[in-house]
Parts: structure tokens; C-alpha cells; sequence
């Protein structure tokens, strides 16, 4: 029965579905929609968060906030775009067998550039670590995968301690 049913799918290698209703078509694109948005939104934030880092360090900001996982997110921004562009492409186009296998042959692309970038990331990371450290002042680490904050000025260091005191209510005062 199997059998009966992928022949009865595939006709002239054209994938066969059944006619939506309304109401599935209309989820399809609400779920559609909300990825896209998911997706768009974490592209923009997170070049905005890890992009403006890596943009800092070799322009020579005074100050920013390194953590050796904004080169991981940076270099998979792309992959992240793939899937938005592929979830954009799902909504607005049919979906057929010859479709499918085009997607099939770019997501093996997106795979390798994945497991390139991974590689690649993890020295990078470091030399980006090391050159950092050459140049700029840390102001102390919470732990080995926390980011820290890097200043030219040791003195810079002040206004990214937390100080007790100063943080007490109101309350106290009274």
C-alpha cells in the first residue's frame, strides 16, 4: 500500500497534494509568517549584538563587551538567512518534487558552509581573543564562557564594577 501511495504522489515528477482548505491554508501562512518574522528578527539582532562587536574591535572603540561566541554567531548569520529566505519562498510559491530536490541540494551547501564555519570559528575565535588582549585592558571575567569587557583605560574599568552601596533603596535613607 506504500507503493500505491507514492505513485498515486508522484505524477510526471510533480509533487500531488491534496487542495487545502481555507482555514489549513490560512495556518500554513500564519506559521509561515511568524517564522519569517522569528528569523528576520534574530538576523537583525543578532548583527546589531555580535556584528557591531567584531566591527568595534578592529576600528578601535574605547569600550565594548567581547564574548568569544559572537564570532560563532556571526559567521552562521547566513545559514539563519538561508532558512529565511526557504520559509519566504514556501509561502509564496507551489511546492513540487522538483522543488524539493533543488532545496535538498542547497541545504547540503548550507550543511558544509555550517561545519566550515564551526571550524573555522574556533581559531578565529582565539586569534580574535588573543589580539585583543594585546590591545585593550580587560575588566575582569566572571567565568571561561562569560564575556568580559575590554577598555583601552584601566581606569575605564570603574564604570562596569557593581558597587553595594550605591544600589541600596531609598528605603534605607528613611
Amino acid at each position: 500500500t506504500i507503493l500505491k501511495r507514492i505513485n498515486l504522489m508522484i505524477n510526471k515528477n510533480e509533487l500531488i497534494m491534496k487542495d487545502m482548505t481555507l482555514k489549513e491554508r490560512m495556518k500554513f501562512n500564519i506559521a509561515g509568517l511568524f517564522v519569517i518574522a522569528m528569523l528576520t528578527g534574530g538576523l537583525i539582532f543578532f548583527t546589531n549584538t555580535s556584528g557591531v562587536v567584531i566591527v568595534s574591535i578592529f576600528t578601535g572603540a574605547d569600550t565594548f563587551y567581547y564574548d568569544f561566541r559572537d564570532v560563532f554567531i556571526l559567521l552562521f548569520l547566513p545559514v539563519a538567512g538561508y532558512f529565511d529566505i526557504f520559509a519566504l519562498l514556501l509561502l509564496f510559491s507551489p511546492f513540487t518534487f522538483n522543488l524539493a530536490k533543488l532545496w535538498h541540494k542547497a541545504i547540503n551547501i548550507v550543511w558544509g558552509y555550517g561545519l566550515i564555519a564551526f571550524f573555522i570559528a574556533i581559531p578565529l575565535s582565539i586569534v580574535i581573543s588573543v589580539y585583543i588582549l594585546n590591545v585593550y585592558e580587560s575588566c575582569g571575567q566572571k567565568g571561561p564562557f562569560s564575556g568580559v569587557h575590554y577598555v583601552k583605560d584601566p581606569k575605564m574599568c570603574e564604570q562596569f564594577e557593581y558597587h553595594y552601596e550605591k544600589d541600596k533603596s531609598n528605603d534605607q535613607k528613611e
